[in-house]
């Protein structure tokens, strides 16, 4: 199972690169009277001319955006399709390690369990002896020899009590307490059955869950399989004609500009449609791959829970044993008798009963929340999924929005006059008029009237005031021989 910082930084690479994909080439803004028209148009408008070629440029930015969502948008759903695949399989195999971590713990302890009874029934089996010294010291049956690490008892002297000494009056008064009391053999024995006995019971209560969980992985990875195949349609199906309309609207504004100033409100409404609608379709292309697959996976929560708890109540039940054999004291055996209940429990009921089963002698209750926060963990990566598919969706979205919010600010300026604008104009109408006769003087400004109507044809309001301005330009005039004083040349 993927850490989940791990799953984090896989789900932000997905998102960086679906944004990336998206990324139209955006038309640059250009600086406005970077030649001579536009700086003939900026002196004719007094700026605002810069704020319709700002604006311009800012629908044509959309217009890509639109066009580019539109020709990708198969890929963007394919993303989203293989995002919650990819999550929903993920999630059903962090089910399957889960459930085999359980099922491998509940082996051990069955194991370890079975061991612990073996070694009890050897003939040279422990026999508990609680000696000057502390608890644990012990003496081999007779006839056996002292497993390694065994600690045995010294005698007077220091001098290592021979195998089999029963205890002394005064070393059995050297107990501190009723619990450090050796206890029989065959006690030890029997509670080591009655629990191995309550583990190997719940084998089959162990095998049912397991079987179910890993059935449902496997369900609900056919399910987003077969829905993968025609999730994606969903997008072009829902978005291809509203982002076609609003491409239409779009481009309309940029060959009328004299509208810029004050595009119909339905080009407004489009724009939010068009931006929640892609938020929206993201999400129903992601549950449409998720949905099924995910509720089947919420069917093993239930067993994937009991398969948790069984084997966690198995692994407390094998340590308890485990302290028994080790101790051999009366403590160590009422804390596995109280474990192990006298009548048989059902499987649900013993894991209950045993999670939270403690005793003084060192047995704790089972921490369930840390089980149970286990087994969320592959029901929260879907969650993360349908989240980053939302963000997926936005990104897509502001592509759209952000640029028509900028068009929405830049409508509200008014223009200010561009300082180096008129002086560019001038110099440039006297390169052109300089040498002329009033004849060719004439003919020019006819050229410049005639290229005037082409640039600006579609603005007549912008149109008019060029044409003013050519019509009553002091040295166009003075060139042609109209009325009017003659100002001083530009730039002597």
């Amino acid at each position: 199972m993927l850490s989940p910082s791990l799953n984090r930084n896989r789900v932000r690479a997905l998102v960086a690169t679906a944004a990336m994909a998206f990324m139209a080439v955006a038309v640059p803004l250009r600086a406005c009277c970077d030649d001579f028209w536009s700086c003939v148009g900026a002196v004719a408008t007094g700026g605002l001319s810069c704020v319709v070629e700002d604006l311009i440029n800012s629908v044509k930015a959309m217009v890509q955006n639109v066009e580019h969502l539109v020709s990708t948008l198969a890929q963007q759903a394919a993303d989203v399709v293989n995002l919650a695949k990819s999550e929903l399989n993920g999630a059903a195999n962090d089910l399957r390690n889960l459930a085999a971590q359980a099922e491998s713990d509940f082996n051990h302890a069955a194991s370890m369990a079975q061991s612990l009874v073996d070694h009890e029934r050897m003939p040279g089996a422990m026999v508990a002896k609680n000696l000057p010294g502390g608890l644990g010291m012990a003496t081999p049956a007779p006839g056996a020899a002292a497993r390694p690490g065994m600690a045995v008892a010294p005698g007077k002297g220091g001098a290592t009590k021979a195998p089999g000494t029963p205890m002394t009056p005064q070393g059995m008064a050297m107990a501190t307490t009723v619990g450090e009391m050796p206890v029989d053999p065959k006690d030890v024995l029997a509670a080591l059955n009655r629990a191995k006995a309550a583990i190997d019971g719940l084998r089959p209560d162990v095998a049912g869950p397991l079987n179910s969980v890993r059935q449902f992985a496997t369900t609900a990875e056919q399910q987003a399989l077969a829905a993968a195949s025609s999730a994606g349609n969903i997008a072009q199906s829902v978005l291809l004609s509203p982002l076609r309309t609003l491409g239409g609207m779009l481009t309309d504004l940029i060959n009328h500009p004299q509208n810029i100033f004050d595009p119909s409100r339905i080009v407004d409404d489009a724009i939010t449609s068009v931006t929640n609608q892609v938020i929206d379709t993201m999400n129903q292309v992601h549950d449409a791959v998720m949905t099924q697959a995910k509720g089947t996976l919420d069917m093993a929560r239930q067993p994937m829970q009991d398969l948790l708890d069984r084997s966690a109540a198995a692994k407390k039940m094998a340590d308890a044993m485990d302290k028994l054999q080790k101790r051999r004291n009366k403590a160590a055996l009422d804390a596995l008798d109280g474990l192990i209940p006298r009548a048989p429990l059902p499987a649900s009921q013993l894991a209950v009963h045993v999670a939270g089963y403690t005793h003084p002698s060192g047995i704790t209750a089972l921490d369930r929340t840390m089980l149970q926060k286990g087994m969320l963990a592959p029901y929260n990566r879907l969650a993360a999924s349908k989240l980053t598919a939302r963000t997926m969706g936005t990104q897509l979205g502001a592509r759209i929005k952000k640029p028509w919010q900028d068009f929405k600010r830049m409508q509200a300026s008014t223009g200010k006059p561009v300082p180096e604008a008129k002086p560019k104009v001038d110099a440039e109408i006297e390169r052109r008029f300089a040498g002329r006769t009033p004849q060719q003087a004439e003919a020019e400004k006819r050229a410049m009237l005639a290229e005037a109507r082409t640039r600006f044809g579609n603005d007549p309001k912008t149109l008019q005031k060029v044409v003013e301005l050519i019509e009553g330009h002091p040295r166009i005039r003075a060139f042609v021989g109209g009325p009017g004083p003659m100002p001083a040349r530009v730039n002597q």
